[in-house]
């Protein structure tokens, strides 16, 4: 009788330590969805392959959010570039935007956007070819 208690007894340890290492492993392992958007030189804005007005970023982000699927994703981070001669406030206000949609991380990068067309199909190919300054918080 004492050998089935100790024998159950570090079996619950064994499962419980494998339960504790597996959620471990998948909290480092957790999945961001980004959100990729962009304002050029003319403050014309671009959130993954759409155009959209300041107007239409929160309904537009809130709605491609929650199309995605429920398990994929822990967080969402939102990958802001701007250009690098607008004024700090229109990047805040595209960045409000997406977080009134859906409150997630910001990264924030400026670059110089006047070779960037944003309504040609392969422009993140493009942008990724550019000279990106990223700031810190």
């Amino acid at each position: 009788m004492k050998y089935i208690l100790k024998l159950s007894g570090v079996l619950f340890l064994l499962i419980f330590s494998a339960n504790h290492l597996y959620s471990q492993s998948d909290l480092m392992h957790s999945k961001a969805l980004y959100v990729d958007a962009i304002i050029n030189y003319e403050g014309k804005i671009k959130v993954h392959n759409t155009l959209l007005n300041i107007e239409e970023v929160e309904a537009y982000t809130k709605s491609y959010v929650r199309s995605q699927p429920v398990m994929k994703y822990d967080h969402v981070v939102y990958r802001v570039y701007g250009d690098e001669n607008l004024e700090l406030g229109e990047i805040m206000n595209l960045e409000q935007e997406l977080q009134k949609a859906y409150a997630g991380k910001r990264a924030r990068y400026l670059l110089d956007t006047r070779a960037i067309i944003l309504d040609t199909p392969n422009m993140w190919e493009k942008l990724k070819l550019l000279e990106i300054k990223s700031l810190k918080d």
